[in-house]
């Protein structure tokens, strides 16, 4: 589309006089057929504006060579449009241009192809994309719908979908072609969520935030002896043209929804009285908005009157040493469950166990749930761990017990480690196979698997540089169908690596190896060196704290005769402890 009839078009679509815009476009074009067929120049693919930068896609023309990208720009929609800057770089994609308020651009691709016509491209503006107006969220069995309003911006490419969560109000999704979307994550049934919609045009640039709109929840209470269900909900607040009516959705025993009660507008609090035993009740509340077929409905709750909900799960599904050394139990169980008392106990011994944890008065609204024992040392201790769930009817329930993984190293060579850890023991989980890994400078690698096999391993290190080295254990482990395969982690044990030295048995004085001077394993890893060299009479010759000093065979300056000579050094390991090497050495002349 050519600039001039760019600009006809805006200004008749925004106009709003549909007919005159039908008209004039019949015209135009009858006119245009009536002049010569003439080759076109297809101008550059306007993609947006970001900030004080316009961006575009060139597109191709073969019909001569390239002079220049031309733009042309207006502080207003209908123009005048004029010429703002001739881009004479071929493969320049961008131009920036500090606007002073409100500005808008088409642009052109100019080539030298004489009697072809320039065509121009779309006019965009430097405008965020416009607000966008939600129509309503409501509550549905897989998720929430969330649905808005075309907000007629030619730049809005899609929308993206915002919900406020406890880490504050957060993009979830973003939705190209369509003006609805079903929130899959949303947690309805356990709160009210609010969302809001935000335009999005080619650069990424989004439009400001409307008023949220948050969908309805609602909570019952059930008095089975007073046979009554208490109904509290937050109503839908922010319709653009009010609140209609606020209704009791009732559904018995599998039927339909369908209304029950009006409500007045400022109701938050209902009861349905007079409930039969052993039928179920399903409700939900529904809101209308004044003067459209606009509806929603809040989450629906479900019960059966005076029927205790049993706990039909309870189970502890791992055990495992999270980073900080604290042990974290995961264990599920029915949320929905009628529970009573609800406690995590944890021993030394799996038989005795006392509660650690009561959860009775502030049960998790999840059926996953995640208890961290901070009182544990995981590094010195197993601990076994069981949960119990005591329902309204004083019926008790214990989930299965499982242990934590103590895993224990020590050094047991210079460049030898020995490695040992205790079972994963729960007798509702299979293992499926022991990983020991070695993690050195952030690189993490297998070094043992077993499913029956011994519970220790001697770790060689080939080459030891001197870093320190952390071990753990991975108990991988599934449930009886193998369809929950989990992953327990023990302690990690990080041990400072264990230096040797090289302490030759032979030197000359006069010769190739002319100083007897032992060497380090690893270079720098030892401290507090004492060397004490001896005749065979026990009489000292030479003495040095310093490793780079050597002895050249001589005391006190007088080279002393071959022989065999008795040394003493003592030395600190890099983890503290101190060791002592005795031997001979044969001084050759």
């Amino acid at each position: 589309m050519t600039g001039f009839s760019r600009l006809l078009y805006d200004y008749l679509w925004r106009s709003n006089n549909f007919m005159t815009y039908l008209k004039t476009f019949f015209l135009f074009f009858l006119c245009v057929d009536l002049l010569p067929v003439s080759a076109q120049i297809a101008a550059p693919n306007f993609d947006c504006v970001r900030g004080d930068t316009l961006y575009w896609t060139p597109a191709v023309n073969n019909c001569g060579p390239f002079v220049s990208f031309d733009i042309f720009y207006s502080d207003t929609l209908t123009g005048p449009y004029n010429l703002l800057a001739s881009v004479v770089d071929i493969n320049a994609t961008s131009y920036h241009h500090p606007a002073m308020g409100h500005a808008y651009y088409f642009l052109q691709a100019n080539h030298d192809c004489p009697g072809q016509i320039s065509m121009a491209s779309d006019t965009l503006n430097n405008l965020p994309p416009a607000i966008t107006t939600l129509e309503k969220v409501s509550v549905q069995p897989d998720g929430v719908l969330v649905s808005w309003y075309d907000n007629m911006d030619q730049k809005t490419v899609a929308y993206i979908i915002y919900r406020s969560t406890a880490q504050g109000t957060l993009p979830i999704d973003t939705v190209f072609g369509a003006l609805q979307y079903l929130d899959l994550t949303a947690s309805a049934n356990a709160k009210a969520e609010s969302y809001y919609v935000l335009a999005m045009d080619q650069c990424g640039n989004t439009g400001f935030f409307d008023m949220p709109h948050q969908t309805m929840h609602l909570t019952t209470e059930i008095n089975f002896c007073e046979q009554y269900i208490k109904l509290t909900w937050n109503n839908y607040g922010i319709w653009q043209n009010g609140t209609q009516n606020v209704q009791i959705w009732l559904g018995l025993d599998g039927a339909p929804l369908t209304f029950e009660h009006q409500l007045q507008l400022t109701d938050t609090l209902a009861y349905i009285t007079g409930i039969d035993d052993g039928r179920e009740y399903c409700i939900a509340m529904f809101s209308k908005e004044i003067g459209r077929d606009v509806t929603s409905f809040s989450n629906t709750v479900c019960a059966v009157s005076d029927v205790i909900k049993p706990v039909e799960r309870l189970e502890i599904r791992n055990v495992s040493v999270n980073p900080e050394g604290k042990i974290d139990v995961f264990w599920n169980h029915s949320a929905d469950a009628d529970i009573n008392n609800l406690q995590v106990k944890q021993g030394s011994n799996a038989a005795v166990l006392t509660t650690f944890q009561d959860l009775s008065s502030s049960r998790p609204v999840t059926d996953d749930v995640i208890t961290t024992d901070m009182t544990v040392n995981s590094a010195q201790e197993v601990a076994h761990y069981q949960v119990m769930a005591t329902d309204e009817c004083d019926i008790v329930t214990n989930s299965s017990t499982m242990s934590s993984i103590l895993l224990e190293v020590a050094a047991s060579s210079p460049d030898q480690n020995r490695l040992i850890w205790t079972d994963l023991l729960s007798p509702s989980r299979q293992l499926v196979e022991y990983q020991l890994c070695r993690v050195i400078v952030d690189i993490e690698s297998v070094i043992y698997q077993t499913v029956n096999g011994p519970r220790n391993f001697e770790d060689v290190l080939i080459d030891p540089d001197g870093s320190t080295i952390c071990y753990t254990v991975k108990a991988v482990h599934t449930n009886s169908s193998g369809s929950d395969t989990l992953v327990a982690l023990s302690n990690t044990v990080c041990i400072e690596p264990q230096t040797g030295l090289y302490i030759p048995n032979a030197f000359v004085p006069d010769g190739v190896n002319d100083l007897f001077k032992p060497e380090e394993a690893i270079t720098g890893s030892i401290s507090n060196y004492h060397m004490q060299i001896f005749n065979r009479w026990g009489g000292e010759v030479f003495e040095t704290n310093a490793l780079a000093d050597g002895w050249n065979g001589q005391q006190e300056g007088k080279p002393l005769d071959p022989g065999v000579y008795f040394y003493l050094i003592r030395f600190e390991q890099p983890d503290g402890t101190f060791e002592q090497r005795t031997g001979t050495v044969n001084l050759i002349r």
